[in-house]
């Protein structure tokens, strides 16, 4: 079933609380990416790349990804191509391209920068979301709309 803004966002908090304040993710490719709770606590950094993930966004692609059946594909080589926005190779329902029209002020036509991964990583990371090879995430079942 849906989870609420309200408990998605504890569950994110108490994961960070349970480790310290903060906590690690094993990227797809190996590495380690180290996260922790952003200084408003309105969000997640992570040390990959200088970004507060705001619980408002993360929330926000993880609709969308249920809005879409439960799968996401992230737009990261799109983005980092520099490929425009609303283009046939970058399509809108993105990640990069979502995030990038609904938080950080770009429209359709423009470029963006590839945040997707970081994104991604965290909502995995909470449980929410799997991440897969070939730039996409599937919502867990058991965070799906019922019916």
């Amino acid at each position: 079933m849906k989870i609420s803004y309200l408990d998605f966002k504890k569950t994110m908090i108490e994961k960070l609380e349970r480790n310290g304040g903060k906590s690690q993710y094993k990227m797809l490719k190996g590495g380690i990416m180290n996260l922790w709770l952003s200084e408003n606590c309105d969000g997640i950094i992570n040390d990959r790349f200088p970004i507060n993930c705001t619980f408002e966004a993360l929330y926000a692609i993880y609709e969308m990804a249920i809005s879409l059946g439960g799968k996401m594909y992230f737009g990261a080589s799109a983005a980092q191509k520099g490929l425009k926005i609303g283009s046939n190779e970058f399509p809108v329902d993105t990640i990069d391209a979502f995030v990038a029209i609904e938080f950080y002020g770009k429209t359709v036509g423009e470029k963006t920068t590839r945040r997707s991964t970081y994104y991604a990583a965290i909502l995995d990371w909470a449980g929410f979301v799997t991440n897969h090879w070939g730039g996409y995430l599937t919502v867990k079942q058991e965070y799906m709309c019922e019916g």
